[in-house]
């Protein structure tokens, strides 16, 4: 009788098992190549203007803040910084005025810094959908500050207040 059982558990077993393999190999399996085209009107980003970001009194933290031209409508906002924290966030905004005179009037808060990273937290660019925004930068009397809650940590000059460190 133990005998009859064991040799049905083992049909079971082997049947269930067979039916697996039939079903794994009976649907059709392609791979496809993976596509490295951009889609129209997608792909590199090629003008920018970049401007320095230095550290402010008793920091070390500095960097960068590159505002790309990606449509005729959208302005690509990306900053990099260097020594950042790796538990802290830092907030960071385009301020009126020259950075020197430590202007209080937030034109456009960008996005929050992560510490880890040293870049924008959520995406890599922050998106500015103002149609004259890349076209009158050189025009702004504005700066970029970063900040770690009411402290600064680093800014510089944008627009009429410095010339891009590197631009194309």
């Amino acid at each position: 009788m133990k005998s009859i059982v064991y040799t049905l558990r083992s049909l079971s077993v082997l049947s269930l098992l067979l039916s697996l393999l039939v079903l794994s190999t009976s649907c059709e399996q392609q791979n496809y190549e993976p596509n490295y085209n951009a889609a129209p009107g997608g792909g590199t980003v090629s003008t920018y203007k970049a401007y320095t970001l230095s550290s402010a009194t008793g920091t070390t933290i500095y960097g960068r803040v590159v505002f790309y031209k990606y449509s005729a409508t959208v302005t690509l906002v990306e900053i990099g910084l260097y020594n950042t924290a790796n538990s802290a966030t830092y907030s960071s905004s385009i301020y009126q005025g020259k950075a020197a005179t430590g202007s209080a009037t937030a034109l456009k808060p960008l996005d929050t810094i992560s510490g880890t990273t040293g870049e924008f937290a959520t995406n890599k660019y922050f998106t500015i959908s103002d149609a004259s925004f890349y076209a009158n930068l050189d025009k702004y009397d504005a700066n970029v500050k970063v900040m770690s809650g009411a402290t600064l940590i680093a800014s510089g000059n944008i627009g009429a207040n410095a010339t891009p460190v590197a631009q194309q």
